[in-house]
């Protein structure tokens, strides 16, 4: 798609009244056809799910999607042709869609992803491996769900924070931040966990994750 001269024109105008500086043609062009092509991916998206909206006006219980590489929100793996199910929670894939109609987990899962957390989230936002969360829930000092596979074996295991009310903190309160980082003349864009920035014993003061983890400060 080749934008008019006027359309860059108008960016590099906008651009320097909201920076302070000029921002060279090439740069430019680039730059406004990268934010072009958002837009049109944003609108597409918010067509396509008005669609499925639509459809399930005459398909209430939700139906298959179409393609491949749709990612579940519960289990966060991706679907091959045929494993897609939307309904009006959003998508999901057909393990997890089975694990709902099981009542292994709640439906709400896939669209309030603010709920609960995953093995991951456990990992990344509390440091803890895989091993201890075993124990933890062995011993009853953690609850946790299991997603199968048809009845066998664990898909997914999650942790639903109304589960283990006054245990696991909400989420919001163990957010990661993202560090800008310039390297070898790039920026370079990572998120770190919350207890890197803020004090976590009084961050989620009173909750009773906090009499089994033992945060040290990065530099030691």
């Amino acid at each position: 798609m080749k934008l008019e001269e006027k359309a860059i024109a108008e960016f590099q105008r906008i651009y320097k009244k909201e920076y302070g500086k000029e921002l060279p043609y090439e740069e430019a062009e680039k730059q406004a056809y990268h934010l072009i092509r958002f837009a049109e991916l944003m609108v597409d998206m918010y067509m396509t799910d008005e669609n499925r909206k639509d459809r399930l006006k005459t398909e209430p219980k939700g139906f298959p999607l179409d393609g491949v590489g749709y990612t579940c929100p519960i289990c966060g793996q991706n679907t091959r042709e045929g494993e897609a199910w939307f309904d009006k929670y959003g998508i999901k894939c057909l393990t997890c869609k089975k694990g709902i109609d099981r009542k292994e987990i709640p439906a709400s899962m896939a669209k309030f992803t603010d709920k609960w957390y995953s093995k991951y989230d456990m990992e990344s936002r509390f440091g803890l491996k895989t091993p201890t969360l075993r124990k933890w829930v062995r011993n009853g000092i953690l609850k946790s769900r299991c997603i199968t596979n048809d009845g066998k074996g664990v898909h997914a295991e999650i942790f639903l924070i109304k589960d283990d009310k006054g245990f696991l903190p909400p989420k919001e309160l163990t957010e990661s931040q993202t560090v800008q980082e310039e390297k070898d003349g790039q920026t370079w864009i990572r998120s770190e966990p919350c207890y890197r920035f803020v004090d976590p014993y009084k961050r989620l003061e009173g909750y009773e994750i906090m009499n089994y983890l033992n945060f040290v400060k990065a530099d030691e």
